[in-house]
């Protein structure tokens, strides 16, 4: 892979970066949320790259393999599930661009199921994370709905269009799952998911 001069500015950039804050004593909260949002964008723009490197390969083999190949989806029983590898960003986190790279790569996925559902969805989210007694409300959620809407797997996610459930669980390995149906089935979903 041949890194081009905009990444390989970002990489030594964030080298920079991390060798300052890891000889540092005396960090602020500040200097440490800076280097974390200087740290994510050079991780976005590494899958970006890497993703674009992806495309232009004749062999699957030839492929780099990233978190963003781990997201999965799957529909059955009239259930549209997807995986998302990594858990979803809490608010005072949202000026990263983790959200952004979850909304595409939920989006490009769920392309394949454009026109799914037409009338009021439910949506069921699961993050699952390696904290005990985090607050499921600090999570920003946001991108799950607006890429369905993007892909065309949702009409809208007004409150005419959509509802939806989230659930915090504990778990030596962070993701997200989401589970998309008819909001007419929601007694079944709860019956057969949710117990």
């Amino acid at each position: 892979m041949i890194i081009n001069q905009n990444l390989r500015k970002d990489l030594l950039d964030l080298s920079n970066n991390i060798n300052v804050i890891a000889t540092n004593n005396n960090l602020t909260d500040l200097q440490l949320e800076n280097f974390l949002h200087i740290l994510e964008k050079t991780r976005y723009l590494l899958l970006s790259e890497i993703k674009a490197y992806n495309n232009n390969v004749q062999f699957e083999y030839e492929k780099i393999k990233t978190i963003d190949t781990d997201y999965k989806i799957e529909f059955n029983n009239d259930v549209l599930k997807i995986y998302i590898p990594e858990i979803m960003p809490s608010y005072k986190n949202i000026k990263t661009h983790t959200h952004k790279r979850i909304l595409f790569n939920l989006a490009e996925i769920t392309k394949p199921f454009s026109g799914l559902f037409n009338d009021e969805v439910f949506i069921y989210i699961k993050l699952f994370d390696k904290i005990l007694g985090w607050d499921v409300d600090n999570k920003y959620i946001k991108p799950i709905a607006d890429s369905l809407i993007l892909s065309n797997v949702i009409k809208d996610d007004n409150m005419t269009k959509m509802s939806y459930c989230v659930k915090g669980e504990y778990s030596e390995i962070p993701h997200t799952e989401v589970y998309i149906f008819d909001s007419k089935n929601i007694n079944n979903f709860l019956e057969k998911y949710i117990t």
